[in-house]
């Protein structure tokens, strides 16, 4: 059968149609969109009418993609932005309205199902998946079909973004200062432990995977190679960061989200991050398919 998923974050709204047989997905369109929908998030601002319209159009667009590409079931589902807004009943109310039945996440549930689809391809065995997404980052623990440990963290690129970095060129060292102790904080309720090999899945991980080995974004990302490019992408404006092939829609955000991954490589005390192409969306498919 054909089903398809459309994930609503803080940055994108991403689509993932796929043929699923038991256990296993391939892939027959996967698109993004840039809406932005979490803009504001780090001040507690309401979600605004531009970012709820952008971001209703592009997941109206993907559903109608879904369909077209024979999908009989597509589950929408929203996170961050959606969870949090004090106008977070407005936007679905307007989903609705236009005919979109959208689910928001907890926190719990979007780690877990980032844990299984950043795991589907993986040999059985503990692992250990991040995700750093637009509004949170998410740290899942687990071995087979259990979760054994799972936190949301309030260290999304667009939050931090906003909160520390919000001028239009390379941050001051104060602020990066500020943003790092931050991110430590809120990595100090994690267990530097947790068993497994590190699993990165997301925008944040994908854009320095292709920057670090554009020919084979797949490849483990060395932790001091990591380290490096997140101490480069603090230096360079964002017209510079697209220079490099950073997508348009995610060059303001990379380099703290950039951050929030060297840290938590750092905190875990890994030597590498395994990059993978799967990630919510897969998870929610195979969710659906069980």
């Amino acid at each position: 059968m054909i089903l398809a998923a459309i994930d609503i974050g803080s940055n994108t709204v991403k689509l993932l149609v796929a043929k699923v047989e038991g256990r296993n997905l391939s892939p027959l369109k996967e698109e993004i969109a840039y809406t932005r929908l979490g803009e504001g998030i780090g001040e507690g601002k309401p979600l605004s009418t531009d970012a709820m319209v952008r971001t209703i159009d592009a997941a109206l667009k993907f559903a109608a993609t879904a369909r077209e590409a024979g999908a009989s079931q597509t589950v929408v589902t929203a996170t961050e932005a959606a969870r949090n807004a004090t106008n977070a009943a407005e936007f679905l109310l307007a989903c609705r309205s236009r005919g979109l039945d959208v689910r928001v996440l907890s926190g719990e549930e979007e780690a877990r199902l980032s844990w299984l689809g950043g795991t589907l391809n993986l040999p059985a065995g503990p692992s250990v998946v991040l995700d750093v997404g637009g509004g949170s980052a998410e740290i899942t623990a687990g071995d087979g079909e259990i979760v054994t440990w799972s936190t949301r963290l309030p260290l999304g690129a667009v939050r931090l973004r906003e909160r520390f970095l919000p001028g239009a060129g390379p941050a001051r060292a104060g602020s990066w200062t500020l943003l790092e102790d931050h991110v430590l904080a809120a990595l100090a309720s994690v267990p530097p432990d947790l068993p497994g090999t590190l699993i990165g899945v997301g925008g944040t991980v994908a854009t320095l995977a292709k920057l670090a080995h554009p020919a084979d974004p797949f490849q483990p990302l060395a932790a001091d190679r990591i380290a490096s490019m997140s101490a480069l992408l603090r230096t360079l404006s964002p017209p510079q960061i697209l220079g490099l092939g950073v997508p348009w829609g995610r060059e303001d955000i990379i380099s703290a989200g950039a951050a929030v991954v060297h840290l938590a490589v750092r905190h875990l005390r890994r030597d590498r991050l395994v990059p993978v192409a799967t990630g919510l969306r897969f998870g929610l498919l195979r969710q659906l398919a069980d």
